[in-house]
């Protein structure tokens, strides 16, 4: 018969690695690269020794955090669950709302990226998880174009392109709150630009 002892159970070594990961997450967003091991092991509701145990140091725990963070495959699922019959309207402005929600903790953490060169050389470009998570989505909003092409005056992945720069940036943070695009704006200024046509001159 087991004993209880009033403690939690301890975590594996890839479950503890998990939760300081997810933990550090918003840490990121909120301090950037100067958050400090105290922080985060009380976020993770561990010991600070107990991080160096699962990571080597601070920058591969931040490393990790923010590969985690970019993993593709939630955005992913989003889109490829828009109900493929609705209008290309609805069907945008659903993609504009899944992608609008991880903008802004993915801006930070791209902003955290630049800031450390345990990812690479600064000026060398993202590091290549990065690149691959943009691929993916892209990717997947070429799909959702793809179900349009009769009505693109591009080719799907251009229409996707576009459509994704628009919104990374509108959620630039040198883009205040209060000027950034609604959803209804963005998918608007995509379909119809910007400039309302001109009626015509009946001679």
């Amino acid at each position: 018969m087991k004993v209880k002892t009033g403690r939690a159970e301890p975590l594996a070594p890839e479950e503890r690695r998990r939760a300081i990961v997810q933990a550090v997450i918003p840490l990121l967003v909120q301090h950037g690269a100067s958050v400090t091991t105290r922080q985060i092991a009380e976020a993770a509701g561990i010991a600070e020794g107990t991080i160096f145990r699962v990571f080597a140091d601070k920058h591969a725990l931040i490393h990790e955090a923010v590969k985690h963070s970019m993993d593709p495959a939630p955005i992913e699922q989003g889109l490829a669950q828009i109900y493929p019959a609705a209008p290309i309207e609805v069907q945008l402005a659903e993609a504009a709302r899944i992608l609008l929600e991880r903008m802004e903790e993915s801006i930070a953490l791209l902003s955290v990226v630049r800031t450390m060169h345990s990812f690479g050389n600064r000026g060398s470009g993202p590091p290549p998880f990065v690149a691959a998570a943009n691929a993916a989505i892209t990717k997947s909003l070429t799909g959702l174009f793809e179900r349009h092409r009769e009505r693109l005056r591009i080719e799907p992945a251009r229409a996707a392109s576009a459509f994704w720069g628009l919104i990374f940036a509108s959620g630039h943070p040198i883009v205040s709150r209060a000027d950034r695009l609604t959803v209804d704006e963005l998918v608007g200024v995509l379909l119809s630009g910007i400039v309302e046509p001109q009626p015509e001159v009946v001679s």
